[in-house]
C-alpha cells in the first residue's frame, strides 16, 4: 500500500511539473494536475491539499535531484570540489531535460523573491546553500581551496548562480551559452579558491 502511496505521489509531482510549466503555478489547476496523473482529484487532494503543497513537492523533489547527484559524485570517488564544478553542468542539462528541476528552481526562485520561510515546507534555496557549504566545508577539511576562503560567501554566489541558469534557459538561451557561462564562472573563481601553495 505504501509502494503505491509512493507511485501516485510521484505521478501527481511530475503532473504539477507539467502543468506549472506550461500554464505557470497560478493559471495550472488542480483538476488538470489529477487528470494528467491519472488519479482522482479525491486521490489528489489526500496526497495535496492544495497547489502550493504540490509546489512545495515540486521543489523538494528538484532539492532531492540536486543532494542524489552529490552523493552518487562522492560514492564515486570525486572530490568536493569536483562535485562543485559539475552540478552547475548537471543543471545546465536538467534544465533542457528535467521538468522536475526545471520548474522546481523557478518555484524555488520565485520563493526567494517573496521571502517565504514556512516552517511546515522545504525552502529550496536554503537546502542548495547547504548542500553546496557542506561540500565546501568538506573541501577546506581536505585542504582542496585555500586557507581563509569565505565558505559561506562562495556558496551564496554558486547557489546564485544555479538559479540564474533557470532564468536564462527560461528565455530560450542555448545550452552551449549555458555551458559557456559555467566555464566562464570557473575561470573566475577557481583561481580565487585554489590553495596557496606552501611558501607562496
Amino acid at each position: 500500500m505504501q509502494e503505491r502511496a509512493a507511485r501516485t505521489r510521484k505521478r501527481l509531482v511530475r503532473a504539477a511539473a507539467e502543468a506549472f510549466d506550461e500554464h505557470g503555478l497560478g493559471a495550472a489547476s488542480m483538476q488538470a494536475v489529477s487528470r494528467s496523473a491519472g488519479v482522482s482529484k479525491g486521490a489528489l487532494y489526500f496526497h495535496f491539499p492544495s497547489k502550493e503543497h504540490l509546489a512545495d513537492a515540486v521543489r523538494a523533489a528538484c532539492g532531492d535531484r540536486f543532494t542524489a547527484a552529490a552523493s552518487h559524485l562522492t560514492a564515486a570517488g570525486e572530490s568536493p570540489v569536483q562535485v562543485l564544478m559539475r552540478l552547475p553542468g548537471l543543471t545546465a542539462e536538467w534544465l533542457g531535460e528535467d521538468v522536475i528541476v526545471r520548474v522546481g528552481l523557478r518555484l524555488g526562485r520565485e520563493q526567494q523573491r517573496r521571502g517565504e520561510r514556512d516552517h511546515d515546507g522545504r525552502h529550496l534555496h536554503r537546502e542548495l546553500h547547504d548542500l553546496l557549504s557542506r561540500l565546501l566545508r568538506s573541501a577546506a577539511e581536505r585542504r582542496e581551496v585555500r586557507v581563509g576562503l569565505p565558505l559561506e560567501t562562495c556558496s551564496s554566489l554558486l547557489v546564485g548562480f544555479l538559479f540564474s541558469l533557470e532564468c536564462r534557459a527560461r528565455e530560450s538561451v542555448p545550452q552551449e551559452e549555458l555551458v559557456e557561462s559555467i566555464a566562464e564562472l570557473w575561470s573566475i573563481l577557481l583561481p580565487g579558491m585554489a590553495p596557496v601553495p606552501e611558501g607562496g
